[in-house]
């Protein structure tokens, strides 16, 4: 889709202004401040998809699920459990942080994570935090933080399955149960994704590269008056994926098993005046084991040990003080000779949230000190005002950074361990407000990234030698109309190389999503649009990946109060698109599933 079709988009959402708002305004979220609010309380932007959402989706994995919201792109190297990056506000994909119930989750050779092995049946809720939020979370949050909330029991007892076959030969299937035992709550959920995929690139081996994922999570809690809540969670995938590799012979088949597990228990105690004291114990496994014809050939393996202390202490009922100190050691297990296989970080943060009449404020500072890359100090403050009519203005800025990875410090004859961190300050003004019960939202930002780790190609090795500015606006609308539910977005972003000019690579300068569902009586219909513009491949704006759209629909019918038969369409017209040069994308995608509820 060219220009002319971004302009019916806009059109689109122009259409759709004066709507409901799809999202409630008591929605708890927690990761914008490490405090529970409601979304209506927020100064940061933030996305909740919910269990309902990702249900009502026509998304088979974690990245088509995300690439459905407003300021991220997703690249996918092939199809189902190929590489997947997140750039969010124009970000690097290391720029973004993601947590798994409040445990950092990612490969701590790369500096990124594998969204492709994550598990859409074992996901509950998702938050999306846009914008900077190190100095709360330390490394990494430069774009913003995703953070995964694996599936819980509660006081109700509930059971699910479901099973589903389409296009490739994909067969998924997942079942759980959940409720309460004695004083305390469970939940264990079992789930598969098996599939012959696509040849996943041109001119390399002329095979399929298949996958599978194999996923079990379990969470237990138990609260009591006297000592308080105890908290344990588990999330375990693994499996199997194939992948194509340009360098070696057309016939030699090529896999990775893998690894991705968390660990949670979280210990919460409130006393009487009102404070509460949260104690979290957890670790994080990202392991990827490579073969060429069944010969290891490949060993990067991260294990991350995490604790974490919070005391949140609230004051005259309009003020929250929060203190707290995250401890976390990296070791990698790899079949090459690191210089250094291990790290620690220590990061103590402080939070002031204060109201006063009509004005919020949020200010933050935090301070880390690694013993890779010595100490960084990061603060944010937000700032809104309620203005007449329903209309709130914001204004933000923060700073953030990123810290090496151990392949940028150590990797044998590529790594440099004079690496600095990259930096990065961002400032945003936004408004927001409601038209005929419905909400909306504008922003303005502007990030400038300094010490960006480029590639020196007289060295052969990584250096700060780039810097980036990306100047952005979005814009949200979301609500009902004539029994519709409906949402639309719009970013324009400029992801510019400062030393250049160059569009930085893989982020467009224009994307879109707008979605509808509908329900009449047992009759479900849903309907989801992307658009993603021009991108380039490279920093040197010589490899053109043009732009594309994407319809997506299902239709749902329940057979009883239990049971619904759900029929999908991914790539409705086909299209020949690919986010990233040289791989393919799945065309069009057909899926049945039968659900019991």
């Amino acid at each position: 889709m060219k220009r002319q079709n971004l302009l019916a988009f806009v059109a689109l959402c122009a259409f759709i202004i004066p709507l409901d708002p799809a999202w409630s305004a008591d929605t708890v979220v927690v990761t914008a401040t490490r405090t529970a609010h409601t979304a209506d309380e927020l100064l940061a932007p933030v996305s909740v998809i919910t269990r309902e959402d990702i249900e009502r989706s026509e998304a088979r994995d974690l990245g088509e699920l995300l690439a459905s919201q407003p300021g991220l792109q997703v690249i996918r190297n092939g199809g189902y459990g190929k590489n997947t990056s997140v750039f969010m506000r124009g970000t690097n994909f290391g720029h973004v942080l993601t947590l798994v119930d409040g445990i950092k989750l990612y490969s701590a050779t790369l500096g990124a994570t594998a969204f492709q092995f994550l598990p859409l049946g074992q996901i509950e809720r998702i938050e999306i935090v846009r914008g900077p939020r190190s100095s709360l979370y330390g490394s990494e949050a430069v774009g913003g933080v995703i953070q995964i909330f694996t599936r819980r029991g509660d006081r109700t007892s509930r059971h699910y399955a479901n099973a589903g076959y389409g296009t490739y030969n994909t067969l998924e299937a997942g079942a759980g149960v959940s409720g309460p035992s004695g004083g305390s709550s469970f939940s264990l959920d079992v789930s598969l994704l098996d599939t012959d995929g696509i040849d996943s690139t041109s001119g390399a081996q002329s095979d399929k590269d298949g996958y599978d994922n194999r996923a079990v999570s379990a969470s237990w809690r138990n609260s009591d008056d006297d000592t308080g809540e105890l908290d344990f969670s588990l999330m375990h995938a693994t499996g199997n994926t194939g992948f194509d590799n340009p360098y070696s012979g057309p016939d030699v088949i090529h896999d990775s098993d893998y690894l991705q597990q968390i660990l949670n228990l979280r210990w919460l105690y409130s006393g009487e005046q009102g404070w509460s004291s949260t104690l979290q114990f957890g670790q994080s496994r990202d392991d990827s084991d490579t073969f060429s014809d069944g010969v290891l050939d490949g060993k990067f393996d991260t294990t991350r040990d995490q604790v974490s202390w919070q005391l949140d202490w609230p004051m005259g009922n309009i003020h929250l003080l929060t203190v707290g100190a995250d401890y976390a050691d990296d070791t990698i297990d790899t079949l090459v000779a690191y210089d250094l296989n291990s790290r620690s970080n220590l990061g103590v943060f402080s939070q002031w949230q204060g109201a006063y009449g009509r004005q919020n404020v949020v200010v933050g500072l935090r301070y880390d000190d690694n013993e890779q890359f010595d100490s960084h100090a990061t603060g944010s403050i937000d700032y809104a005002f309620d203005l007449a009519g329903g209309l709130r203005l914001n204004a933000g800025y923060g700073t953030a950074f990123k810290a090496p990875s151990f392949n940028d410090l150590y990797y044998p004859g590529f790594g440099n361990p004079a690496l600095k961190v990259e930096s990065s300050s961002s400032a945003e003004l936004g408004l927001t407000g409601e038209v005929d019960e419905g909400r909306w939202a504008l922003r303005l930002f502007r990030t400038s990234i300094d010490d960006l780790i480029g590639f020196d190609p007289l060295t052969y090795a990584p250096v700060n030698v780039d810097e980036a500015e990306i100047n952005g606006l979005e814009t949200e609308w979301a609500g009902r109309w004539s029994d519709w539910n409906l949402s639309a977005s719009l970013s324009l972003t400029d992801p510019q190389d400062k030393k250049t000019g160059n569009q930085l690579p893989r982020r467009a300068k224009e994307t879109g999503q707008v979605t509808a569902n509908r329900q009449i009586g047992s009759w479900g219909f849903a309907a989801s649009g992307q658009y993603q513009g021009d991108r380039y491949d490279d920093k040197a704006n010589s490899v053109l990946l043009d732009s594309y759209s994407l319809l997506n629909t299902h239709l749902s019918y329940e057979l009883t109060a239990d049971w619904t038969v759900k029929g999908e369409i991914n790539t409705l017209l086909d299209e020949s698109y690919t986010t990233a040069s040289g791989y393919h994308e799945p065309g069009r995608v057909l899926f049945i599933r039968l659900l019991y509820r």
